[in-house]
């Protein structure tokens, strides 16, 4: 015998029912992954770029240190770490981008805004990477201050990116360097020193791994 409308809705509402009480009403987003991308996307997070910037992603660490980002066109030079250099798995991505001060003095008021630290970009990802996970898999998360620097080289020294404080929370810090482009300390630099503005952030899949127990903690 054909079920009758009110008992395929009947049936309906509780399969509705069912995958309501297993997932907690929670839709799940596919894992943010370490693309090509994701520097130009920090670079519009950090300081509200509205140009869109190109990145360009180096695999070479040498040629990546000597590289600059440029203002106009807006690009950014990217470069990614792997766990065990298996390139699955990406654990730190470091970004050259430019400072708001400079973005504003090429293309004009309004083109950029309030610079938001890298951490608010680590604060991104978090969400992002959360989105695609069950909240039974969730935990706490600090984002601790960001490390800045003007200096290049101590921008480059490896860090303890992510930690675990003895209560067992997560802690996320970036490390920035920062040379504004009308810091009248280097108004007198080459044009290519100024209006610099530098990140290492955890790539998401890392994050993902941590979060999950399946990746050890940076040295």
């Amino acid at each position: 015998m054909t079920p009758s409308c009110s008992t395929l809705t009947l049936r309906l509402l509780w399969v509705a029912s069912v995958i309501w009480l297993i997932t907690g009403c929670q839709t799940l987003t596919a894992p943010p992954v370490t693309d090509a991308g994701f520097c130009a996307r920090a670079q519009t997070a950090i300081v509200g770029a509205v140009p869109v910037a190109q990145s360009e992603v180096f695999s070479d660490f040498t040629a990546f240190t000597k590289s600059k980002p440029a203002v106009n066109p807006l690009q950014t030079r990217q470069f990614v770490r792997f766990q065990d250099g298996d390139p699955q798995r990406p654990t730190l991505i470091s970004c050259k981008m430019k400072t708001a001060d400079h973005i504003i003095s090429e293309y004009g008021a309004g083109q950029a805004g309030e610079d938001r630290g890298c951490r608010y970009v680590n604060e991104l990802t978090v969400r992002a990477v959360e989105a695609s996970l069950p909240r039974t898999v969730r935990r706490s998360v600090v984002f601790d201050e960001d490390i800045v620097t003007t200096d290049g080289p101590v921008w480059l020294a490896p860090y303890a990116y992510a930690r675990v404080d003895p209560s067992g929370v997560l802690h996320l810090q970036a490390k920035a360097m920062k040379n504004d482009w009308l810091d009248p300390r280097y108004a007198n630099s080459p044009p290519q020193f100024r209006g610099t503005r530098y990140c290492h952030l955890i790539a998401p899949e890392y994050l993902r791994r941590l979060l999950q127990g399946e990746a050890p903690l940076p040295p």
